[in-house]
């Protein structure tokens, strides 16, 4: 809905696919909004703003999805303010993604592929008054395009600057050192040496990655920048020895869309080429039981702010120490959007967006390491996965694919096991059967669910599962899950200073037997929960079956606790009630030392909000304060 009147003129430039709708906001007000179509259209604003003065224009994506097996998105190819143009990509523009909350900014791009907002902060001459003198010399320095002439004086527009809207700024600068150059406009008898077709159109960039590729190994330079447009190879590029340190790179903000196709399971393939760098690209279309990259003896690989959609596998490392797979964004991969493979020592795998990972149901996880030690997997985030959203460990019990000393920390995960009965939104498994060191700190996971809720279903926020080993899980916020957090089988385990809350089923949960090829492995000991806000506005307090000895629970905080409700639930028998006992019948059984009931001073339980405040009475009783503003992407 545009505006009509006012003394400025907004016009947004955009088009989109399934009817991509938008608000028009200035300084957070809404002004108008508009529902997109397949050809761009100029959506016209007009409103009342104080002249003189800078503002924030808005534009605000609001209904990303999946409509009609398609993608929904939304383009903004201009914004013009008072007769002067903005392009997305232009310094003063940012995107803000998921809520406009100045958390999540990156660079300003034409393409929206999920929820947030382009901010033009735009300074005070886009709203000049009429006291407002022209230039001193309106002369412009290049010759305008031809344009009817206004009825009424327009504000002057500001002299182009380097790149011209032709070339979008790019978020990064300009190359400076030597590269070769892949573009739609070039040529493979060319240099490669140029960005762009010379004037008499004699020498400019490459036309295909292949030939770069080649023209790589024959010189001392070892990047390639690959302009904006569609690439569609039939072949993937293989990457072998020769190729190490070697980079393909998109040029600054331009999109560089590589398509796969039926011929080629694979868009990169790293077989002995160590220490890659594949960066800024955008992957779509490639096959469901391929890999947009597959990396197999490429240490040092580094695959960093690159768009995958659809397909397969995202990018599967194995046999690759000390990778890094860092700021991507992931959407509808068909199966894992990251898989860590054996003999992967020391990857990293930090602030990457996946969301609906395992579309094709080829996968197990959005994120998942096997066989691989020392592994890091920070601040991501997770969203509406079929089945785990992190999922860590071995499933030999020969110990072939053990896999020790992770650290899963500051992610969030947010609506996993959607199409399981059996799952956990972060999950570990251990069949080697040993201690693992694992490490699981400063999480928030919410919404992990199961096909049918109302069954018989083990679904859990964290899963430590097939006998999960010397792991600690601390500081994590496991909320509005079926479960919270369960022991399977391990011991030596350390659950501490958790806030477990809303959970519909079971807060907490110990379970010795293991379905999973009969009852073979140690009995579970020395597990210490001890020191978690444990609130039980909803489901049971805490499961056990198996012998009582599962676990040592002690000093926790409970809150919200029915003290005459049974809300124990502990296999076989031990508490005087049965089964199922209250409060009382609890403690009477030894467990539960030193534990209290209070209220812990939640900020906004109502609206799913766990923290606590600052006044919290845990914190006298030595609650570590839990940095709820670092969990998730980084800003």
């Amino acid at each position: 809905m545009a505006t009509t009147s006012g003394n400025s003129t907004i016009i947004v430039t955009a088009e989109g696919t399934e009817q991509a709708h938008f608000n028009l906001l200035v300084d957070g007000k809404k002004i108008g909004d508009g529902t997109t179509g397949a050809t761009a259209k100029d959506f016209v604003f007009k409103t009342d703003l104080a002249e003189d003065q800078a503002h924030k224009v808005q534009v605000q994506y609001d209904n990303d999805g999946y409509v009609n097996g398609k993608d929904r998105n939304l383009i903004v190819n201009e914004i013009t303010i008072n007769g002067k143009s903005v392009l997305p990509t232009d310094d003063i523009v940012t995107y803000d993604k998921g809520a406009l909350d100045g958390r999540d900014v990156v660079d300003g791009q034409d393409g929206l592929w999920w929820n947030g907002a382009l901010v033009v902060n735009a300074g005070k001459t886009y709203f000049a008054g009429d006291e407002v003198a022209a230039p001193a010399d309106p002369t412009p320095v290049e010759p305008a395009p031809v344009q009817p002439a206004p009825a009424q004086p327009t504000p002057a527009q500001p002299t182009p600057t380097e790149p011209t809207p032709t070339e979008p700024t790019p978020s990064v600068p300009k190359p400076s050192g030597p590269g070769f150059y892949v573009a739609k406009n070039g040529n493979d008898s060319w240099s490669g040496k140029l960005a762009a077709p010379n004037a008499d159109g004699t020498d400019g960039p490459f036309a295909s990655l292949q030939k770069a590729q080649s023209a790589m190994r024959s010189s001392d330079i070892d990047t390639t920048y690959v302009r904006g447009g569609d690439y569609y190879p039939n072949n993937p590029i293989w990457l072998d020895g020769q190729d190490s340190g070697v980079t393909f790179t998109g040029y600054g903000n331009e999109k560089a869309v590589i398509h796969g196709s039926a011929q080629a399971s694979v868009s990169f393939g790293l077989g002995g080429a160590k220490d890659v760098t594949i960066e800024g690209l955008t992957f779509t279309g490639g096959v469901a039981n391929g890999h947009y990259v597959f990396a197999d003896n490429a240490a040092g690989l580094t695959f960093a702010n690159n768009t995958v959609s659809g397909g397969g596998y995202g990018i599967t490392v194995q046999n690759s120490a000390n990778s890094q797979v860092v700021g991507n964004q992931f959407d509808r991969t068909g199966a894992e959007a990251i898989f860590v493979k054996a003999g992967s020592d020391a990857t990293v795998v930090s602030d990457n967006l996946i969301k609906h990972p395992n579309a094709a149901d080829r996968g197990d996880a959005g994120i998942w390491v096997n066989g691989s030690s020392d592994v890091k997997i920070t601040h991501n985030q997770i969203e509406s996965s079929p089945e785990k959203a992190i999922a860590v460990g071995s499933v030999q019990t020969d110990g072939s694919d053990a896999t020790y000393r992770a650290t899963i920390a500051f992610n969030k995960v947010i609506d996993a096991n959607l199409e399981s009965n059996d799952g956990g939104g972060i999950y570990l498994i251990n069949r080697q059967q040993d201690l693992t060191d694992h490490t699981v700190v400063n999480n928030d996971v919410s919404g992990t669910t199961a096909t049918n809720p109302s069954g018989s279903v083990a679904s859990w926020g964290i899963y430590l599962d097939d006998w999960t080993s010397g792991a600690t899980v601390k500081g994590n916020v496991v909320h509005d899950n079926i479960g919270g957090v369960f022991l399977h089988g391990g011991w030596e385990n350390t659950v501490t200073e958790n806030i477990i809350a809303g959970n519909s089923g079971a807060q907490i949960g110990l379970q010795q037997p293991v379905a999973w090829g009969g009852w073979k492995g140690k009995e579970m000991s020395g597990n210490d929960i001890s020191g978690n806000v444990v609130d039980v506005s909803e489901g049971m307090a805490v499961h056990i079956y198996g012998p009582a000895g599962v676990g040592n629970i002690h000093n926790n905080f409970y809150s919200n606790l029915d003290a005459s409700k049974d809300l124990f639930d502990v296999w076989p028998q031990v508490m005087a009630g049965g089964g199922k006992g209250n409060l009382a019948e609890w403690h009477a059984a030894g467990y539960d030392k030193g534990s209290v009931t209070l209220n812990p001073g939640f900020v906004n339980p109502g609206a799913d909000d766990f923290s606590l405040a600052a006044n919290s009475p845990v914190y006298g009783q030595g609650f570590d304060h839990i940095p709820y503003d670092d969990i998730g992407l980084l800003g």
